[in-house]
C-alpha cells in the first residue's frame, strides 16, 4: 500500500466518526500577523469582589460577557429592571473600562461595558480589579 493510500484511509478513519455525530472538520491556515479576533481576542482577567455598588442596565439588552471584550461570548442579555451587582472594573485593551457584575439573585456573572450601564458602572480607583 503506498503513503498517500495509508495517509487517506488514515484521514476518513479519523473524520467519519465526526461526521457521523454532526460535526464539521474545517482547516484554515492562520494568518501570519493578524490580530486576534473573535473567541481568539478574549480575554479573562481575574477579578474580585471590590465594589458594593449596583446599577442597571442602560437600555433594554446589555450583554453580559465571558470577558470584557465585545468579541467575548455572551452569557446573559439584561434590561433595566434586572440589579447587577458590581464587583471591580478594568480598561480593556482598545481603552474601553467594563464592569465585572453578578445579576442580583443569581449565580450568573460577567463583564459589562461600562458604557451600557445607568451610571457608568464601577470606576473609583479603589474598586479596580
Amino acid at each position: 500500500m503506498s503513503p498517500l493510500t495509508k495517509r487517506a484511509r488514515l484521514a476518513a478513519a479519523v473524520a467519519a466518526p465526526l461526521l457521523l455525530s454532526g460535526a464539521t472538520l474545517t482547516a484554515t491556515a492562520p494568518a501570519a500577523s493578524a490580530a486576534p479576533t473573535g473567541a481568539d481576542a478574549c480575554t479573562h482577567p481575574s477579578w474580585s469582589n471590590k465594589s458594593p455598588g449596583k446599577g442597571t442596565a442602560k437600555g433594554g439588552d446589555a450583554k453580559v460577557r465571558t470577558g470584557p471584550s465585545q468579541d467575548c461570548a455572551v452569557t446573559a442579555t439584561v434590561g433595566t429592571s434586572v440589579v447587577l451587582q458590581y464587583h471591580c472594573w478594568v480598561q480593556n485593551s482598545v481603552g474601553n473600562k467594563w464592569t465585572h457584575v453578578r445579576i442580583d439573585g443569581t449565580q450568573i456573572n460577567g463583564w459589562v461595558y461600562n458604557g451600557n450601564l445607568d451610571d457608568g458602572g464601577s470606576v473609583h480607583p479603589d474598586n479596580k480589579c
